[in-house]
């Protein structure tokens, strides 16, 4: 009897361990098909966000739009918005895609719709938004699980501040020539953390890089719209406050004076060096050229601006419109440190600031000009190759024209990084050279620009440059004396990522 009732016991236990084991895999396989659908449904998200972002990096940092295009979507933003966007990218929106993989199969919708406009007179900085549906399920089943991603889109529309594109090149490629192209260069686009849509390249043989600085010549020296050669000696004589003549301008530095205030800086003639420092609370730029000097220095703080020159020093409880023209080549551009002495010398090392964090400097060259040490703006910190800068409000904008700001002939230009310069050159600013193309001089260099570049030209001579947006670009914000591109051009500036809901 014992024997029989243990029997039983272990019977009725094996059972119980036989149910609960039936139970415990209908659990578990109802845990893992759940998995899949959520894995299925996710795949679909990520894909569908990651296929978007692929096609507006592949068109959307810089795509040509017309004028008359831009009219009508300012007359009536959210009829015009589509077309805007279709005559720039093409029929982007909505997108669709759809995918299968082991089993698992998702598809997702992306669709883009007007939020707000903010006209910035040349262009308008565009808030869309972007929502991305999805959907993922598993082979021989019915069931679906649904998930959805809404996120902000910014744009920018019509004649851009050329910060707002990170590379371009003049010439017209397709996407594998663009591949090549960064390849044989060695060119690095890097994304911070978090980026969605980091640095690309456009190429174009027209329409984004200007070859006219007639608009910042004009408002430096406070003369008016104008194109050079329109203006004579005798008009920038009286621009720089100079004796009347119909003489050439002789070479040197002058700063501009008009009714108003102080306009910008007036270079005639090649500078062996230009230093850009800061010294407390002062931007202070030296100028030497022929073994003479000239030292700028200026406070936006205490609105109070000191200028040496070899004729005498000249006071102003004012501050000069932050543009710098010369009308010549710059033979050595850098950052530098003011000594105990007050002599301003090149610095080394990239911890060195050269722009004064609030300051907006724009420097326009006619010829060439060549970058010899690191220009990082106060603030400004490398870390493991990325920049950050902690509440930094400056920007440095470089123009090489290739034209003679005042007569309009033709001449070299380019922007070269120097054969001594710093292996590990570190650069903030925004590089255009019109003509003349960019190029890296010496060997075993690697730039590190925070920023953005354009050329007509590349010539890396075996060296590396490693590009990565500047934060208040990515942010929409851009210096207000910058060049604008040749024509009116859409392009995304940031993608953010709002919410993410699953279903």
């Amino acid at each position: 009897m014992a024997v029989l009732l243990l029997s039983v016991v272990f019977a009725g236990l094996g059972l119980a361990m036989v149910h609960a084991s039936g139970v415990h895999m209908k659990i578990n396989a109802f845990r893992r098909f759940s998995a899949l659908l959520d894995c299925a449904s996710e795949n679909g998200l990520k894909r569908g966000l990651l296929d978007l972002t692929r096609r507006l990096e592949a068109t959307g940092l810089a795509a040509p739009v017309t004028d008359g295009r831009l009219d009508a979507f300012r007359a009536g933003p959210a009829a015009g918005f589509a077309p805007l966007l279709e005559e720039a990218w093409g029929p982007v929106f909505p997108r669709f895609l759809g995918e299968s993989f082991d089993g698992m199969f998702w598809e997702s919708r992306a669709d883009c719709a007007f939020s707000r406009l903010e006209d910035r007179r040349g262009h308008v900085r565009i808030a869309a938004a972007l929502r991305i549906e999805a959907s993922g399920g598993l082979a021989r089943t019915r069931a679906r699980r649904r998930s959805t991603l809404e996120a902000s889109l910014g744009l920018l529309a019509g004649r851009l501040p050329l910060p707002a594109v990170p590379l371009h090149v003049k010439k017209a490629m397709s996407e594998a020539e663009k591949a090549a192209f960064l390849e044989d260069n060695g060119i690095e686009l890097r994304a911070r953390p978090g980026e969605l849509i980091g640095p690309g390249l456009t190429a174009a043989a027209d329409g984004v890089i200007p070859d006219d600085p007639g608009p910042l010549a004009a408002k430096a020296l406070a003369v008016g719209v104008f194109r050079p050669g329109d203006l004579s000696p005798a008009e920038l004589r009286r621009a720089l406050g100079l004796e009347p003549s119909t003489e050439p301008v002789p070479d040197g530095v002058y700063l501009v004076e008009t009714d108003f205030g102080l306009g910008g800086v007036f270079v005639q003639g090649d500078l062996d060096e230009m230093v850009l420092a800061v010294a407390g609370d002062a931007q202070v730029v030296v100028f030497r050229a022929g073994g003479a000097a000239w030292r700028l220095e200026f406070s936006p703080a205490r609105g109070r601006t000191v200028f040496e020159t070899p004729d005498g020093s000249f006071g102003y409880d004012l501050v000069p419109l932050p543009i710098i023209l010369v009308n010549g080549a710059v033979a050595s551009l850098g950052g530098g440190a003011v000594g105990p002495d007050g002599r301003v010398e090149l610095a080394f090392g990239g911890e060195t600031p050269a722009v004064l964090g609030c300051v907006d400097l724009t420097i326009v060259s006619a010829d060439r000009v060549t970058i010899s040490s690191d220009l990082v703006l106060e603030g400004v910190r490398w870390r493991d190759g990325v920049p950050y800068a902690k509440g930094g409000e400056a920007q440095l904008v470089i123009y090489a024209a290739g034209r003679d700001l005042v007569s309009g002939a033709a001449v070299e230009g380019g922007i070269v990084v120097a054969e001594g310069a710093p292996a590990d050159l570190k650069i903030q600013g925004s590089l255009t050279a019109a003509a003349g193309g960019f190029r890296i001089d010496g060997e075993g260099k690697t730039i590190e620009l925070l920023g953005a570049l354009h050329a007509d030209a590349f010539e890396g001579n075996g060296n590396r440059l490693a590009l990565v947006r500047d934060d208040r670009a990515a942010a929409g914000e851009f210096p207000a004396n910058a060049p604008v591109t040749a024509a009116p051009l859409l392009a995304v500036f940031s993608l953010k990522v709002l919410a993410w809901k699953e279903y």
